[in-house]
This record gives structure tokens, C-alpha cells and sequence, in this order.
């Protein structure tokens, strides 16, 4: 874990966390075992937050412009699955360094349970990005060796946005964005009209999203059983929300109206709370939900989109006058410091049950 993380920062999240009082910390974190034990092996599970899409494209942030420049959309991802985008600040990392563990990495950009967790990763046009990272255990099938050969004490799971589909949701509201200012179309992704999209890939969602923590916890506790290796402990992330809930306007959010990015800022809160709940309705003492949603205002600090230092790429990135920066996927992906400061959030959760190195 990076020297910021290792040290006083990581010590102030401590304490910060013990100020919110025990029936937050009771909610969200299991109980203190009597004696911790040392972490070794660490697996990764989950979508483009776990595989630190975004980082290595190379954007730099202009503090004078205010905006992101920069940045190469063909700089090469590391193997075996570069379409993954699996990237070294990755959260991950930075947590199993910070216990002396080694990471398992089998996160994959765009990973959804049934396109990437449980069956091969596959484009729109059938590309395989990677194998199933874990594989359908119910249909004993795509089952990663790799996994059972991690032997894993602890398993870290950031899934569910893509599910929710919340990249085609921002793509239609920027849409419409453009469509109303030319008056071609009414202002959806709005309280009074979210539209098909929205209702369709969000809300008709959301009962299956919970659902399927239910089934990723019950399918990683019965695999160890049936390996005859001990039971991991599961932490589960929600997301870091960088839309500004008051909508403000900047270079980083100009593609879209006010009203948009306060719906928008209110969706990403309102996913947080269904993957709480979800989690911590299952009342398993090996499972826990790290919040991460206010992973970009650390110390009374902003650094969601439109603040000063920003830790989420933001809209900026793309130009019209450079139809190339379309392609990149870094927009609402935390930087390495982003990355950083979810470790942060992360590491007091998994403290309840090891020690760090």
C-alpha cells in the first residue's frame, strides 16, 4: 500500500470511523474476533472500480483549466486479458500490500454476474475479454482454476454497476442532453421523466442486483466446502459517487443538464443503499460491505467532479474535436488517488478479522 495509505491517513480513517458511532460500525462491519490472524491470499473479484480501468490512459489534471488533458485511449493494458483493463493502482493492491498478502487479480472492466463473474466476459460482437472470473457453481460450469488454486482467506467483490447498466444510462442522458438543447426531444433523466432506460436497466433491475450478492456469497462459501479449505471472509464495496448532488456545472459535467446530474448523483446513492442492504440483510458474520461512497471527500476535502483536485475522471476528457477520446472508458473511474482512498475505506473492514503486516 502506498506510503499515504500505509501511514496517517490510514490511522485517521480509523478514528474517523470509531467517531461515527457503534451502530455504524455494528451495521457495517463484523464483529472483532478475539485474535486476528495474518492475511496471505487475497482475490479480487468485480467490475472496471476492481480492475483500475482508467488509470493507466495517462490523463493529467489541469488545475488552471480545470479540466483532464492528455491521455492516450491505445495505451497498452498489461497481460494475459488487456481488455480488462486491469491496472496496478487498483484498489486491490493497495489493501493486500497494506496486510502483507499477495493479490489474486481477476477483475475485468465491464464485468457484469452473468457476463464476466459467472460465465467468459464476452463484447457485443462475442470477443472473449477474459474466462469467468469465478464461474456458475450452481452449473458446475467456466469454474476458474485459477481461484481455487488462490486458495483465498479473504474475497473482495465491487459488483453491480455494470449490471445496472449505469455507462449506457449516462451515454442516453448526454443523448438527450444534446437532443433537448435542439429541442428534438423532451429532458429525460430527470425525476418527473428517468425514461425506458433508466426504468428499464436500473429500477426493473434492482431485484435481481440483490439477489445476486445473495447468490455470489452462498456460491463462494460452498465452493471452499467443497474444496475442504477454510471459508473466506467476503468484503463487499458500493460505489464512490463523483456527480455533484447540488449540480453543478463545470468542464467536467457541461454534457449534461442540472437537473440530470442531480437525478444522476441521486441514482448512484440510491444503488449505495440497495447494496447495504442487500449485504447486510444476508446476517453472514464472514461477510461485510465496505462503504466507499464518500471515498472522494476525505478530512471536509472535496474531490468529486467540479472541485478542485478531483479523484473520478470526469467528461472533460472528451472532445468533439478529438473523436478518438470517445473511445476511452476512464469517465467516472476513480484516479490512483481515488483508488487510494477507497483502500482506505476498505482496509479498517477487513482489520475486524486480520492484521496487518
Amino acid at each position: 500500500m502506498r506510503e499515504r495509505v500505509v501511514g496517517s491517513v490510514v490511522v485517521g480513517a480509523l478514528v474517523a470511523l470509531a467517531a461515527c458511532g457503534d451502530d455504524v460500525a455494528t451495521e457495517r462491519r463484523p464483529t472483532q474476533s478475539a485474535e486476528l490472524t495474518q492475511l496471505t491470499s487475497v482475490v479480487q473479484l468485480g467490475d472496471s472500480i476492481a480492475s483500475g480501468e482508467g488509470t493507466l490512459y495517462g490523463y493529467t489534471w489541469d488545475a488552471d483549466a480545470q479540466e483532464w488533458t492528455g491521455g492516450n485511449v491505445d495505451a497498452p493494458w498489461p497481460p494475459p486479458y488487456p481488455d480488462c483493463h486491469v491496472s496496478p493502482n487498483a484498489y486491490g493492491n493497495a489493501v493486500a500490500e497494506y496486510f502483507g498478502a499477495t493479490l489474486h487479480q481477476f477483475a475485468c472492466s465491464g464485468a457484469t454476474f452473468a457476463n464476466g463473474f459467472s460465465a467468459p466476459e464476452t463484447d457485443d460482437d462475442g470477443n472473449v475479454y477474459r474466462p469467468a472470473e469465478f464461474g456458475n457453481w450452481d452449473a458446475q460450469s467456466d469454474l476458474n482454476a485459477d481461484y481455487d488454486a488462490a486458495k483465498p482467506e479473504l474475497v473482495l467483490v465491487t459488483l453491480g454497476a455494470d449490471d445496472l447498466q449505469f455507462a449506457a444510462i449516462v451515454e442516453d442522458c448526454v443523448k438527450n442532453a444534446y437532443y433537448t438543447y435542439f429541442h428534438l426531444e423532451d429532458e429525460r433523466c430527470v425525476k418527473n421523466n428517468p425514461g425506458d432506460t433508466i426504468n428499464q436497466d436500473f429500477f426493473a433491475f434492482l431485484p435481481t442486483l440483490t439477489a445476486n450478492y445473495g447468490t455470489i456469497v452462498t456460491w463462494i462459501e460452498a465452493r471452499a466446502e467443497a474444496n475442504s479449505v477454510p471459508v473466506p471472509k467476503i468484503v463487499f464495496t458500493n460505489y464512490a459517487n463523483p456527480v455533484p448532488e447540488d449540480g453543478a456545472l463545470c468542464n467536467d459535467t457541461n454534457y449534461l443538464y442540472k437537473e440530470q446530474l442531480q437525478y444522476l448523483s441521486g441514482l448512484v446513492d440510491e444503488a449505495n443503499e440497495h447494496i447495504e442492504d442487500a449485504i447486510t440483510g444476508l446476517n453472514d458474520p464472514a461477510v461485510a460491505v465496505a462503504d466507499i461512497s464518500q471515498a472522494y471527500d476525505v478530512q471536509g476535502t472535496s474531490h468529486i467532479w467540479c472541485s478542485n483536485d478531483p479523484w473520478a475522471y470526469g467528461l472533460s476528457i472528451y472532445s468533439v474535436t478529438s473523436p478518438s477520446s470517445f473511445e476511452s472508458r476512464a469517465p467516472f473511474h476513480p484516479t490512483p488517488d481515488g483508488q487510494d482512498s477507497i483502500a482506505e475505506h476498505v482496509v479498517p473492514v477487513i482489520q475486524q478479522w486480520f492484521k496487518p503486516a
